[in-house]
């Protein structure tokens, strides 16, 4: 199954959507004057701290605006889903945390795969 994936990159992680109408859902979650960024940062700091999978203080995470990291995060995305596909044709969101060590990350600087 091919898949497409639309990319958010935030300065502390690379976020990935899949989703038929990727436009229309990110529109259903804006609010009026809100950049992409910021409605996909809110979303994904919501739903961790949601779920009680992490909370994050976004003023304590490290910036990341190294395109090779960002590059390799995207990479590491499509090998994971490559190899998990969604099962559903629900929207699915992923996430790559970018040089945060507090939650771990490999010699590249890049957190495990998550779907939020």
């Amino acid at each position: 199954m091919t898949v497409s994936i639309s990319y958010i990159n935030l300065s502390w992680a690379v976020v990935g959507i899949i989703d038929k109408d990727v436009r229309n859902s990110l529109q259903s979650m804006k609010r009026p004057d809100e950049p992409i960024e910021a409605t996909i940062e809110r979303y994904v700091i919501g739903y961790l701290g949601f779920w009680h999978i992490a909370f994050i203080d976004k003023e304590k995470m490290n910036q990341c605006n190294d395109e090779k990291v960002i590059g390799l995060g995207r990479k590491k995305m499509e090998e994971y889903i490559a190899t998990h596909p969604p099962v559903a044709t629900l929207p699915k969101f992923y996430i790559v945390f970018l040089n945060q060590p507090q939650i771990g990350c490999d010699t590249h600087g890049l957190s495990d795969v998550f779907c939020v």
